[in-house]
């Protein structure tokens, strides 16, 4: 695996975001995501090689990078326009969006805490047929079909895309923008 997403100069890159139109900004830090970032996650739900946390915590940095990028939301609030946006699918055992305020805070714990009382509202299930379901006060997770959702979106048609559609005229120079601004602050 190639995960190099540094193969041209700062200078460079700088000018190029600056010299285009919003887009190139944009586009450049969702295709790095699907191309580099996303090879990462992709075997943390696979070959009964689990590594769960490290899934959970990579797609919440990425939804999160893209919502304050996109929408200006940080939190809770960037984390479920992205399920809404990007990743939640058609039936609800599939719209992660309904319990983003669970998850949002679960990786809160693993992040921040390790250890914390939410865990006893979340569970984990690979063998579940369903993305989550409730039974008994807690929420199961199919951390496999979250993935796959979540990489779904990245794939060829998939929800990312759209973001162009999504957004005004306007809102694209200010994502542009604020994207120069962290660009260049680290």
């Amino acid at each position: 695996m190639n995960n190099n997403s540094h193969i041209e100069s700062k200078e460079s890159r700088l000018k190029r975001f600056k010299d285009n139109e919003p887009c190139e900004i944009i586009e450049t830090l969702i295709n790095s995501i699907a191309l580099f970032y996303n090879n990462e996650l992709i075997i943390t739900t696979r070959n009964d090689n689990y590594q769960t946390t490290l899934m959970f915590l990579g797609v919440h940095a990425s939804a999160l990078t893209i919502s304050e990028a996109l929408f200006n939301k940080s939190g809770h609030d960037g984390y479920k326009i992205f399920l809404e946006k990007f990743v939640d699918g058609e039936t609800q055992n599939i719209k992660f969006s309904i319990i983003s305020q669970l998850i949002h805070d679960w990786r809160n714990v693993l992040a921040h805490q390790w250890i914390g009382s939410i865990g006893h509202e979340l569970g984990y299930d690979y063998e579940m047929v369903d993305g989550w379901k409730t039974h008994n006060d807690v929420t199961f997770i199919n951390p496999a079909i979250y993935l796959d959702q979540y990489i779904k979106a990245f794939g060829p048609g998939g929800k990312i895309w759209t973001w162009k559609s999504i957004l005004t005229e306007q809102e694209k120079q200010n994502a542009n923008d604020r994207l120069i601004t962290k660009y260049l602050q680290k």
